[in-house]
C-alpha cells in the first residue's frame, strides 16, 4: 500500500470508533494489532508523517499515538532509520508474576538461593547486641555514614578495586545505583552503549529517563570489541554500561586483554563506563574490573542482595571524587539515603568471617545445581558456566523461544525467553534464560529442568510444504 507520493504504509490503524480521541484511537489499535500478531516484533512501522498525511490528521496526534505506545514498550523509535515494534512487545515484564496465578517452579527470576537463608539468622541474632544503635537510628548523609564506606572500601580490595571510602555512595540496591546514576549523570536524549542483550532493569530504567540505549553485538566472550570499536566511532555515545563477570543473561566473562581494549576505547572516546558487578562474587578468580583500568571515568556497582539476601538492599558506587556530590544529591532526590541499620549490618557481615561462609555455602549449592543442569539438558548444549545462578540455553529454529517460554509457563514452569533482554529491535538470538537458583531446592530444580526437556522434546507440526 502507498499513498499518493509513493511513501508505502506497512501499517493503517482501525480508526472507526467516532467517539475516541485519534490519538487514542491509533495507540489502542497498534496495541491490539500487536497482541493479534499481525504486527510482529521488528516490524517497523510507517514514519510519523507519513501516517499523518495518509490519515489526513496533524503530525502531533500521531507523534502523541506512538510516544504512548512506547512508553508502554511496544514500540521502539532509532534515530534514523525509523520506528519498529518492539521485541518483547507482548511479553509480560513483571518478572515475579505467574500467568494465571497458578503455582510454577520459578526457573525466570534469578533469586539468591533463599536455602541458605538460614546459615544467617543465628548471626543476626548475634549482630543485633553489635549494631551502634545510637549512630544508625537517625538520619545519616545521602552517601551514607563514613564508616559504612570505609567498610565498603575494604570489601571492595576482595574485588581487585581500590578505591578511597571518601568516594564511594552506599544505595538501596543495584537497581537504585543505577537510577541515581543515570538521574544524576545522564539526561534524556544521551546515549549509553551496551550490549545487545543485557539486564532488563537498565531497559525499563532507560525508558523511563528517555536515554537512549545502543546496541552492540555480544558474543561468547561477552561485548564484540570490534563492534564495540565501530559504535564508538558512529555513535555520540556518553556513556556505556558492563556486565563483566557473568553477563545477564548470557554468562559471558569478558577476558582481562578484551577488558583492557575496552579500557582504552573508553578513555578514546570519552565515555563513561557504569560496570555492574552484581554477579562479581560468582567469578572469584576473574579478570579484575574494567573500572581498575580507567578509575578516573569509571562507576562501579556492586551489592549484596544476591550474595547476601534481597532483605539486604545495599549496594555500592565507586565513583571518581568529582561525581560524589551529584551522586549525593540523587541519592538525596530519590531515596534521601539508603538504610543506615541495613547498611551497619551489611558492613559487619562484610567485615567478619560470615560473609566467605556463606558466599561458599551458595557457590556449592550453586556447582550442585548446574550439575543437575548438565546432566538433564547436556545434549542441548547449555553455555558453560559451572558457578553461575542463570544458564543460557540456545535452541535451534525448530524451537523459537517465545513460544518455549510460553509453552513452558503452560506446563508450570516459568524460563525467559531472549527477547525479554534484547535493546535491539531486530534480535537474532533465539535462547532461554533458565535461573537454577530459582528453585527451592535441588529437588524442585529437577522436576523443572525434567518439564523444560519434555517441552523441548514434544513432537511439533511439521512445517507447511512451499508449493
Amino acid at each position: 500500500m502507498y499513498d499518493q507520493y509513493g511513501n508505502e504504509i506497512t501499517w493503517v490503524p482501525d480508526l472507526s470508533d467516532p467517539d475516541s480521541p485519534k490519538y487514542l484511537a491509533i495507540a489502542a489499535a497498534l496495541e491490539r494489532d500487536i497482541a493479534a500478531g499481525s504486527l510482529p516484533p521488528g516490524r517497523r512501522l510507517p514514519p510519523q508523517r507519513v501516517l499523518a498525511d495518509y490519515l489526513g490528521l496533524n503530525l502531533s496526534t500521531v507523534t502523541r499515538a506512538y510516544r504512548q505506545c512506547e512508553e508502554k514498550g511496544l514500540i521502539k523509535g532509532i534515530t534514523g532509520r525509523g520506528t519498529f515494534v518492539s521485541s518483547y512487545a507482548g511479553i509480560p515484564q513483571d518478572l515475579l508474576a505467574a500467568a494465571d496465578g497458578s503455582p510454577v517452579i520459578e526457573m525466570g527470576t534469578v533469586l539468591p538461593l533463599y536455602e541458605a537463608n538460614e546459615r544467617l539468622t543465628g548471626h543476626l541474632r548475634d549482630l543485633s547486641r553489635e549494631i551502634d544503635y545510637d549512630s544508625v537510628l537517625r538520619y545519616v548523609p545521602p552517601e551514607g555514614h563514613i564508616k559504612h564506606r570505609y567498610s565498603a572500601a575494604k570489601w571492595l580490595r576482595r574485588f581487585r578495586l581500590d578505591c578511597p571510602p571518601e568516594q564511594i555512595v552506599i544505595t538501596a540496591g543495584s537497581q537504585n545505583a543505577l537510577a541515581v546514576i543515570l538521574t544524576s549523570l545522564f539526561a534524556k536524549g544521551d546515549r549509553i552503549i551496551a550490549d545487545e542483550y543485557t539486564y532488563t532493569g537498565l531497559k525499563s530504567l532507560a525508558g523511563c529517563l528517555g536515554i537512549i540505549l545502543v546496541p552492540v553485538r555480544t558474543g561468547p566472550a561477552g561485548i564484540d570489541v570490534a563492534a564495540l570499536a565501530a559504535a564508538c566511532r558512529r555513535e555520540k555515545a556518553k556513556g556505556i554500561y558492563l556486565i563483566p563477570d557473568c553477563h545477564n543473561p548470557t554468562t559471558a566473562v569478558i577476558g582481562t586483554a578484551a577488558r583492557k581494549e575496552i579500557a582504552r576505547l573508553i578513555a578514546a572516546h570519552d565515555l563513561l563506563l557504569l560496570e555492574d558487578s552484581t554477579f562479581g562474587f560468582t567469578v572469584p578468580d576473574g579478570p579484575p574490573p574494567v573500572s581498575s583500568f580507567i578509575p578516573d571515568r569509571s562507576l562501579f556497582i556492586t551489592g549484596t542482595a544476591k550474595s547476601l539476601s534481597p532483605a539486604f538492599r545495599i549496594s555500592y558506587i565507586a565513583a571518581p571524587a568529582r561525581f560524589i556530590p551529584p551522586l549525593a544529591r540523587g541519592v538525596n532526590n530519590l531515596t534521601w539515603m539508603a538504610s543506615p541499620l541495613t547498611a551497619e549490618l551489611v558492613s559487619h557481615l562484610l567485615n567478619s568471617a560470615v560473609y566467605d561462609e556463606i558466599v561458599a555455602a551458595k557457590l556449592a549449592a550453586i556447582r550442585e545445581r548446574n550439575q543437575i543442569t548438565d546432566e538433564l539438558l547436556g545434549d542441548f548444549a547449555p553455555v558453560p558456566n559451572p558457578t553461575s545462578f542463570f544458564r543460557y540455553l540456545l535452541l535451534p529454529p525448530t524451537l523459537p523461544d517465545r513460544e518455549i517460554e510460553h509453552a513452558c509457563r503452560a506446563q508450570g514452569i516459568q524460563v525467559f525467553s531472549a527477547k525479554r533482554f534484547a535493546i535491539s529491535p531486530h534480535p537474532s538470538a533465539n535462547a532461554v534464560r533458565l535461573a537454577v537458583s530459582g528453585p527451592r531446592d535441588s529437588a524442585e530444580l529437577r522436576r523443572g529442568l525434567q518439564l523444560l526437556r519434555e517441552v523441548l522434546t514434544a513432537p511439533r507440526p511439521d512445517p507447511e510444504p512451499v508449493i
